[in-house]
């Protein structure tokens, strides 16, 4: 096959990054980050060449997981203030002591097991472990299920460093464990599902596709048929409008409950309610890129360098958990969850535990207003909970209990 000139050679593929990142006003990547880039690059051409042309959900998912060379393949640092982004976890271990008290709940109608889908840098595995080792509710096995194999390195020293007493009750795997019993958690994990794009152009409804010319990868618009989904909003929305729907969420939950047997699938994420997430005024989508904590909106920029999310349909979430006969259990803000679980007493017992300086004290309220204001992540992210109990056992959790707002679904 012939490549186009941008990735034909690393000097050329060079010079497009430079462009790339001076167009975006962020630092440049490593020599070594660009070549893995490079090689990413060329095999989506190779993909784009056999198939005519990539969905952008195939082209996403070759960005994020392609084999030692996607985002969360290869090894970039990807989580935290040196990273692209920083979510709950890292910013404060009171969002973990919160938790717990979710998760101890969960634990009196089940096994003490968890599995943590993607678990980050694993700092939320260490508070657990050592808020749970606390109040005497250690879990007999901690399983993560990690994709990145740079992320499950990253974790398992943490662990040592952090909790090293207790790391053989932690299990890293590969794959889904069958008739698990406990809590299933993944924060940030649905966002990261690969989207479909679609655009309103009167009176069709586009799909995106991914091409490349000789400047680089660029998205073109085909009409296609309006997925059943969207059927109910596309006669509201303006001439022009940009959405996404994630055609693998559905399945990706029902794989979850099939794995649970008994116990409660907790998510926590960016997202939306199906009447917000496709409102008419939210014309633009919700797509974005994570790059050296930068924030944008060009997908195909920086291949594999960057992380793309696109903000979570919950409604969508919730009818796939009502279809399997799942238990919806609540749905709420993160301000809502973390304030009925306690976080603001938690963090008025850290600072009688000691007398923290002024400092100390200053850096505790930063990390409250980031978790619980509006305009930080108390509102943009949510909460969904899913429960597997039967007809004879409901189980039945006090986070929701300030604000269940799962009729907003």
């Amino acid at each position: 096959m012939s490549l186009p000139w941008f990735c034909a050679n690393i000097k050329n593929y060079q010079e497009t990054i430079e462009q790339q990142c001076q167009q975006l006003q962020v630092p440049a990547p490593t020599a070594e980050a660009i070549q893995t880039s490079l090689q990413l690059a060329q095999t989506v051409c190779q993909e784009i060449d056999v198939k005519g042309g990539l969905t952008f959900a195939e082209f996403m998912q070759m960005a994020l997981y392609q084999p030692a060379l996607g985002y969360y393949s290869a090894g970039s640092h990807k989580i935290g203030a040196q990273g692209d982004f920083v979510t709950a976890p890292e910013l404060s271990s009171l969002f973990a002591q919160s938790l717990v008290n979710t998760v101890v709940e969960i634990f009196e109608s089940c096994e003490r097991s968890i599995l943590e889908l993607g678990a980050g840098s694993g700092a939320l595995l260490c508070d657990v472990m050592l808020q749970l080792e606390k109040q005497n509710c250690l879990p007999e096995k901690y399983y993560i299920l990690e994709v990145s194999a740079d992320l499950r390195q990253r974790q398992q020293q943490l662990a040592q460093q952090k909790i090293g007493h207790l790391v053989e009750r932690v299990q890293w795997i590969s794959e889904l464990p069958k008739g698990f019993n406990g809590l299933i958690y993944g924060n940030e994990v649905v966002d990261a599902l690969p989207v479909d794009l679609y655009r309103k152009s009167n009176p069709q409804l586009q799909m995106g596709s991914v091409v490349y010319n000789d400047a680089g990868f660029n998205l073109t618009w085909q009409p296609t048929d309006i997925p059943e989904a969207l059927v109910t909003h596309f006669e509201q929305w303006p001439d022009g409008y940009q959405t996404e729907y994630s055609p693998l969420a559905e399945s990706w939950l029902t794989e979850l409950l099939n794995c649970l047997d008994k116990g409660a699938i907790l998510l926590s994420d960016y997202g939306y309610s199906e009447a917000d997430y496709y409102h008419p005024q939210r014309n633009l989508g919700t797509l974005q890129c994570y790059y050296r904590q930068h924030k944008h909106n060009n997908p195909l920029f920086l291949l594999g360098l960057q992380d793309i999310t696109a903000s979570v349909n919950f409604t969508q979430l919730a009818m796939a958990a009502d279809a399997q006969h799942a238990q919806l259990l609540g749905y709420n803000s993160q301000a809502m969850f973390l304030i009925a679980n306690g976080i603001e007493q938690l963090a008025q017992a850290a600072d009688s535990d000691t007398i923290p300086s002024t400092a100390e004290q200053i850096k505790i309220g930063q990390q409250l207003r980031t978790l619980l204001m509006p305009d930080e992540m108390g509102e943009t992210i949510k909460f969904l909970g899913i429960g597997k109990e039967g007809k004879q056992c409901k189980l039945s959790l006090s986070a929701f209990s300030l604000s269940n707002q799962l009729h907003q679904l």
